[in-house]
């Protein structure tokens, strides 16, 4: 239970950082420490690098999502339910806190498909190595690649096991 706790808070976490952040191609300086994550000011578009227990979630920016909208969170639901658990209600919740939530769908569609390819390819990874998999993605669409090898703090994957993840990002 307490891998699904931190799971499912990870995975808060990163939506929030996600929600924060733009899917801009802007380089970003390694940061000084680990277990922080990239956050763009959305007032003055700097980003940088933040303790994630410092995130808040954002207010509810639409009244509801559109039914193909709703099919695409049903989607990616599906492809990361084993790691995070989540809803698709709850998915739901996080994209209409989002200001643009088809760019963030595009973003998530990107990773689900190199998450998916990954783990396709790979069909022997356990629970933990999947999560690591998550990590890696997640982290990739926040950072460079060489951000995210200096970062990530592996304990199955390797670093070259991480490259290949991001091949497919």
């Amino acid at each position: 239970m307490r891998n699904r706790k931190s799971s499912t808070l990870f995975y808060w976490l990163a939506m929030l950082t996600l929600f924060l952040t733009s899917c801009s191609s802007t380089t970003l300086e390694t940061p000084p420490e680990s277990g922080t994550v990239a956050v763009e000011d959305v007032q003055n578009g700097e980003t940088k690098w933040i303790d994630p227990n410092e995130l808040q979630q954002g207010p509810i920016q639409r009244d509801s999502l559109t039914a193909v909208q709703i099919q695409r969170i049903a989607s990616l639901q599906k492809v990361f339910v084993e790691i995070d658990g989540q809803t698709v209600a709850q998915w739901a919740d996080n994209f209409i806190r989002d200001l643009n939530p088809d760019s963030e769908l595009a973003l998530w569609e990107r990773m689900a498909t190199a998450y998916s390819r990954y783990c396709d390819k790979h069909k022997q990874l356990t629970l933990a190595a999947k999560n690591e998999v998550y990590k890696v993605i997640l982290l990739r669409s926040m950072a460079s690649p060489d951000d995210v090898i200096a970062r990530l703090e592996l304990t199955i994957l390797t670093k070259q096991d991480a490259r290949d993840v991001m091949e497919g990002f």
